[in-house]
């Protein structure tokens, strides 16, 4: 998250720095800034699976304690 932070912030430097560059900067510019976006968009792509996981596992732990409960319970 730190990484993508400080991506975004190269992003609007450079946006920013757009302003007093010429025509040719400029497309190189937008060039880098369009590939820094794609780097936070591949990692945040990268992230998703494992937050979906997550759910997933917290909700067998869930199942799990409940079943642990049911049989302390029973005993």
């Amino acid at each position: 998250m730190e990484n993508q932070r400080a991506l975004r912030e190269e992003i609007s430097e450079l946006k920013a720095d757009m302003e007093y560059q010429i025509e040719t900067e400029k497309t190189e510019t937008e060039a880098q800034i369009s590939l820094k976006e794609d780097e936070i968009r591949m990692k945040e792509g990268s992230i998703s699976p494992y937050k979906g996981g997550k759910k997933m596992l917290k909700k067998k732990l869930k199942k799990l304690n409940e079943k642990e409960q049911d049989l302390s319970q029973t005993r």
